[in-house]
């Protein structure tokens, strides 16, 4: 079974039971881009964002979204937000292809940053990125 990412304009079908599934394992970022999407805070519609789905067969797998860092000084910080691969599609490559999708349309940044959890610090650092020392991101990595 294939895996294809698409860039999606809204929160994609099956983004309850994906979101259902990170609650499961105790994490909140899929509900927190629910609740920001619903309160249209990060839409992840500006300049260079993006909000991206990855898709095995008919299931939605996993989902990633790029916006505009606010935590940079400086402009061209882009930041990645909320990964989250279902635990049935992790090993895949999904995470891998859908943070490649983000950063190759990243358009007008010149450098990614994320805040991970210390489970996810090996994996972003496979995907390029470089430790960081801020308080706003553990991870960066110049596009």
């Amino acid at each position: 079974m294939s895996t294809r990412i698409e860039r999606v304009a809204a929160l994609p079908p099956g983004f309850p039971t994906l979101r259902d599934a990170a609650l499961a394992e105790g994490w909140r970022m899929l509900r927190v881009l629910e609740e920001d999407w619903t309160s249209g805070v990060l839409r992840f519609d500006g300049p260079g964002e993006g909000m991206f789905a990855a898709w095995r067969g008919n299931s939605l797998a996993g989902m990633v979204g790029l916006s505009r860092d606010p935590y940079a000084e400086e402009p061209g910080v882009a930041r990645l937000r909320r990964l989250y691969v279902a635990p049935a599609h992790r090993g895949r490559g999904i995470g891998r292809a859908l943070v490649e999708a983000a950063a190759a349309e990243a358009h007008g940044f010149h450098t990614l940053r994320v805040r991970s959890p210390a489970a996810a610090r090996r994996f972003y650092e496979a995907c390029g990125f470089l430790p960081a020392v801020l308080r706003s991101a553990t991870h960066m990595r110049p596009l």
